[in-house]
């Protein structure tokens, strides 16, 4: 019973995740229709990997122009945590891209998309899996290291002409100006 229940583990942890799409319209009159799946992915957290269970892009009379909504959707709150792309994205020609981010957790926060030319051979599309990268840590309270005389290690910089003589500059530029010329 054990070895099953281990058998079975992956299995569970397993989980599916629907991305839905929607077109906007430029209207704000007109009715929006419902969201639509998309792509249907199968992602195991425990390992960071996915795959494509199922895709269906849009289908319709849509301008190379027309926009589209593409993420995940809560129909209890009605949010959307995705991206809007172009129509002309969906074009045979494409490779498209699903980047499915995800927390320490493991967990599904925000989906992406990018297309690419398709090469010879490549699938139609690609999942991946971007994990949320860490951000650079202060060094705070990091000590300040004095030498004997009580000054910073290191070089001072070498100063520049006119950091150096900017006073003698403006003496000179006073004095032309206060003499004035020769009356004639």
């Amino acid at each position: 019973m054990r070895l099953l229940n281990l058998l079975l583990l992956p299995a569970a942890l397993a989980s599916t995740i629907t991305i839905y799409t929607n077109p906007l319209h430029r209207d704000s009159a007109a009715t929006i229709p419902s969201p639509t799946p998309l792509a249907t992915i199968s992602y195991d957290p425990s390992t960071a990997s996915a795959s494509l269970a199922s895709y269906h892009p849009p289908t319709g009379a849509y301008t190379p122009s027309h926009l589209f909504r593409i993420g995940l959707f809560d129909p209890a709150t009605k949010e959307w945590k995705g991206v809007v792309t172009s129509s002309a994205s969906f074009a045979d020609e494409y490779l498209k891209k699903f980047i499915l981010h995800v927390d320490e957790r493991g967990e599904v926060y925000h989906v992406g998309f990018g297309t690419a030319g398709k090469t010879a051979g490549s699938d139609e599309v690609e999942i991946e899996v971007s994990p949320r990268a860490k951000g650079p840590q202060p060094s705070l309270n990091k000590p300040i290291v004095l030498n004997a005389e009580g000054k910073l290690e290191g070089k001072e910089p070498e100063k520049t002409f006119l950091q150096k003589y900017w006073w003698a500059l403006l003496l000179f530029l006073a004095v032309q100006l206060l003499v004035g010329g020769g009356k004639e």
